[in-house]
């Protein structure tokens, strides 16, 4: 069969490089593996969708839902496939957790749950005629009388048993946009799930805390092909966490440091897993960049979130990068259910006290599928979803979210994000980014979203900087009351009275 995978338009951004559709890459590379012709469209850097469905003549289509603000295009994408008498399929965290609302849908045949190689090569069968689908696990769909029918969940797959990522089916020149210290970068992953399960997390209910690593021949192998083939100089391991023991990074780095390729990487970790001497192989390994989940400098905040790890075991970590030349990125979450801000200030303390070159603050929004969100939703603080329109959310990019969960008014979260990326514009030894490289980077974007495209983002970007300027200078009041001066960037002694 011929199969179209669909990468939703989320919105584009200005000055944040767009990501491969590693999800559906891998799904279509499995799928051609088995004999099937695919074709990955990602609406985030391609026009033309219905030009590209004239040319293919897909089947079927399968549609990856990853994120809230993606959905308007889903939804309008899927209509119009299905009109056409197109056999539509959704899958992604974001669909896995709302498969009865997806497939009542007129616009949705069936819904694939959780891992989905499997679960879309047997589909296809029952799309052929040569299987009945109430014996393909993980799907969700309606019957002829209308009656919702979710199968048994299906056992996860060995990941030896699927094919490598078929770089080819993207176009790859779209991605690798530069960065500050990289030319070429492009993004992979070695494995799938997280053994940790954080409350505002998918990862429980989609991976069930289950980490499943790739062959290392195969990353590897990858990793060699990306190089040489693509002249990939930087690679962004997009796992949710690149490693959990000592014996496979060690082997890791020394896997990725024989292959000879003169590649840089970054990846994700958790606070408390790497000592100092694994962060010294992994730099002679090539890492540049290791970014932590921080989310609250709150120990209380913390263990709420399962966040078990305390402020020595932070600063020990990122003084331990400082020092071996990896560049630590502390990721922040604003407005957590029940923040309040005294725990807010501990937050920015723990930023000014590590004073990362890189970091990314972000306001709460609840993930469906996430312990968090099932809290929210028993103490009354949030509704079940009842239609797909109630659950799409426009990117937040420095604004609050519709609803603000903390103790904290909305304005304050405000004027603390806008003071953080003004450091990270303007300030000398606070930020990693490059204003040259950047509007560098919106030329080269400029094929992927045209025009107009290029002018709408320009513009919400002229807004948010001016929204920023605001905040940072309209209210000194506030910036009183959480310290957010400059010169507190790098104070390690702070003094209540």
């Amino acid at each position: 069969m011929r199969v179209l995978f669909i990468r939703p338009n989320a919105g584009y951004i200005v000055m944040y490089p767009p990501q491969p559709p590693v999800g559906s890459l891998a799904l279509a590379s499995f799928l051609q593996s088995r004999g099937h012709t695919v074709r990955v469209f990602d609406h985030q850097v391609e026009r033309g969708l219905m030009k590209a469905v004239r040319e293919f003549r897909p089947d079927a289509v399968a549609v990856t839902l990853l994120g809230e603000s993606s959905i308007p295009d889903a939804v309008k994408t899927s209509r119009a496939l299905k009109a056409l008498g197109l056999p539509v399929l959704w899958g992604g965290h974001l669909a896995s957790a709302i498969p009865e609302l997806a497939v009542r849908c007129d616009f949705v045949d069936y819904v694939g749950i959780s891992e989905g190689e499997y679960t879309l090569l047997e589909l296809l069968e029952v799309i052929e005629g040569k299987r009945a689908r109430e014996t393909v696990l993980g799907i969700a769909y309606v019957d002829e009388n209308g009656e919702y029918r979710r199968t048994a969940d299906r056992p996860f797959a060995d990941l030896a048993d699927f094919p490598p990522m078929d770089y080819s089916l993207l176009l790859m020149e779209r991605y690798m946009v530069p960065q500050k210290f990289t030319k070429r970068p492009m993004t992979m992953i070695t494995s799938k799930g997280c053994p940790y399960s954080c409350t505002f997390c998918f990862n429980s209910e989609f991976h069930r805390c289950q980490r499943r690593e790739y062959p290392r021949e195969m990353i590897f192998g990858q990793i060699k092909t990306l190089a040489e083939n693509y002249g990939v100089d930087h690679v962004v391991f997009w796992d949710e966490i690149v490693s959990v023991n000592r014996r496979e990074l060690n082997a890791f780095c020394k896997g990725i440091a024989d292959l000879q390729v003169g590649i840089s990487w970054e990846a994700q970790m958790r606070v408390g897993v790497l000592t100092r001497e694994d962060l010294e192989v992994m730099h002679a390994a090539g890492c540049r960049k290791l970014f932590f989940g921080l989310e609250s400098g709150s120990a209380e905040m913390r263990k709420a979130l399962r966040k078990t790890f305390d402020d020595s075991k932070i600063d020990e970590t990122f003084r331990n990068c400082r020092e071996v030349g990896i560049q630590a990125g502390a990721v922040f979450i604003l407005g957590l259910p029940g923040e309040t801000p005294e725990q807010l200030r501990e937050t920015i303390r723990l930023y000014f006290r590590l004073r990362p070159v890189l970091t990314h603050w972000s306001h709460y929004l609840p993930i469906l599928g996430s312990q968090l969100y099932r809290t929210l939703e028993a103490d009354g603080k949030i509704s079940a979803p009842t239609t797909l329109e109630t659950i799409a959310q426009p990117k937040i990019i420095f604004q609050v979210s519709a609803n603000n969960y903390s103790q904290i008014p909305d304005r304050e979260l405000r004027v603390v994000q806008c003071f953080v990326q003004w450091l990270l514009l303007f300030g000398k030894k606070h930020g990693d980014l490059d204003i040259k490289t950047a509007i560098r980077r919106e030329f080269i974007n400029l094929r992927s979203v045209g025009l107009r495209g290029l002018t709408r983002g320009l513009w919400n970007a002229a807004k948010l900087f001016c929204s920023v300027v605001w905040h940072v200078h309209a209210y000194p009041s506030i910036r009183k009351k959480y310290d957010l001066y400059a010169e507190n960037f790098g104070r390690t002694e702070w003094n209540d009275a």
